[in-house]
């Protein structure tokens, strides 16, 4: 017995802009995903958001560096501030919420989310690699 996923092309589309749209973003304004990262985590965060931008400007296999992409998005949401003897929390607590920064890290986190959820509905379909469909 076959199985056949039922695919709504136009759904598959709509997750392909986004992703595509979401790769574009990291080519053109990555440097605002590191310089959040680096003010929210630090040196090393800072090194892993340019790992996946570099990656995306060659031309790379951004999906492949999810787990970075995840690890980014929970850094940048807060989720790393919970722990209270980690640096990421003290960064996070002298940030004051009207900073232009803060903000800029806030879009950084929303577009990491939106290109997250691309990427796994494209992943659902069985599509592995954001340059098999680019």
């Amino acid at each position: 017995m076959n199985y056949k996923p039922n695919i709504n092309i136009n759904a598959l589309l709509r997750h392909t802009n986004k992703a595509n749209d979401f790769v574009r973003w990291l080519s053109e304004d990555g440097d605002a995903l590191v310089a959040a990262a680096d003010l929210l985590g630090g040196k090393i965060w800072a090194a892993m958001a340019t790992e996946v931008v570099i990656s995306a400007r060659k031309g790379g296999n951004v999906v492949a560096r999810r787990n970075t992409l995840i690890a980014l998005r929970r850094l940048l949401q807060g989720d790393c501030a919970r722990f209270l003897e980690g640096d990421e929390a003290w960064r996070f607590a002298s940030l004051h919420p009207d900073d232009s920064k803060a903000t800029a890290a806030m879009l950084c986190a929303e577009a990491l989310d939106g290109g997250l959820r691309a990427f796994e509905a494209l992943r659902l379909v069985g599509i592995t690699k954001i340059t098999e469909v680019m």
